[in-house]
């Protein structure tokens, strides 16, 4: 199997080689919620610890223009870990990318409403992470399994209790990290994300 990824928000990050999935054990996402008192929504620019969930809402990118509708949806960054870019070895890499430094970040996203469109728009990309300098970096979305960490598809259709694990990896320049994880997946997050770190 052929192996390829791009950047979702950098341009094309040239990737390709082999790898075959491996079943890996599931981290355990329970921790405290965030949401607000009374069960409402988790407020815009709540910050968080790692595990800590937060109730948010989610109204996907391909939704009319003329639509406002958001879906609920219980949200969760379980660990943002460094990686080594020996993990790529079995990618082609330019140079530029051979001397980054890989991150991962652990998600859990979990549908306590209703049915939630998720077709072409998965909950997870609205993960954004954030470096060291305060800028917003795009996730690789890998074309194939990338074992070391496998950005999963949310479960198709996404129905009430339903609930999956994802990891994001990001290619970071300059000997930067990921610092922060934010959700900016509802109008009303855009500009006051909820944060981890």
């Amino acid at each position: 199997m052929t192996l390829a990824c791009v950047a979702t928000s950098l341009g094309l990050a040239g990737c390709g080689g082999g790898s075959s999935k491996e079943e890996t054990p599931a981290p355990d996402t329970t921790g405290p919620s965030a949401a607000s008192a009374g069960g409402g929504t988790t407020k815009p620019g709540t910050k968080l610890k790692l595990g800590e969930t937060a109730h948010v809402t989610f109204r996907p990118l391909n939704a009319p223009a003329t639509s406002k509708k958001t879906y609920e949806l219980d949200v969760t960054v379980i660990e943002i870990e460094k990686g080594s870019i020996d993990d790529f070895k079995s990618i082609d890499l330019d140079p530029a990318q051979k001397a980054s430094t890989p991150y991962y970040v652990s998600v859990s996203v979990s549908n306590p409403g209703g049915e939630v469109p998720v077709e072409g728009d998965d909950p997870d990309i609205r993960f954004d992470g954030i470096d060291d300098r305060g800028q917003e970096q795009g996730s690789l979305t890998f074309i194939g399994t990338f074992d070391r960490c496998d950005d999963t598809e949310a479960p198709t259709p996404f129905a009430n209790g339903e609930s999956y694990e994802s990891c994001l990896t990001y290619l970071i320049p300059g000997g930067g990290s990921i610092q922060q994880v934010n959700w900016s997946g509802s109008d009303e997050y855009v500009l006051k994300p909820v944060t981890w770190n």
